[in-house]
């Protein structure tokens, strides 16, 4: 892990996102971090996209939610029911 400062970002770019290519690089400005620069391959990419998706996060709200309010099912009763679905 690296820390650099903005304007050392800003002045050295390429050679920044070269060095990003083999360790996490943070970013800083004032003394506080505010960014982190890492690298990732494509099938990372995707997995980010849609991790941070606005739809999958409300749906990974609501299943934390409803597993709060103890509105569970087992598998297996869901596994029967898919199967019954497709009959």
């Amino acid at each position: 892990m690296k820390f650099i400062n903005v304007s050392d970002l800003r002045n050295n770019t390429a050679e920044v996102l070269k060095t990003a290519q083999e360790r996490d690089i943070i970013v800083i400005s004032r003394n506080k971090p505010i960014a982190i620069i890492r690298h990732f391959d494509e099938d990372e990419l995707e997995d980010y996209v849609l991790m941070n998706h606005p739809d999958f996060l409300a749906q990974m709200e609501k299943a934390y939610q409803d597993s709060q309010a103890g509105k569970t099912i087992d598998i297996n009763d869901y596994i029967m029911s898919l199967d019954e679905e497709n009959k």
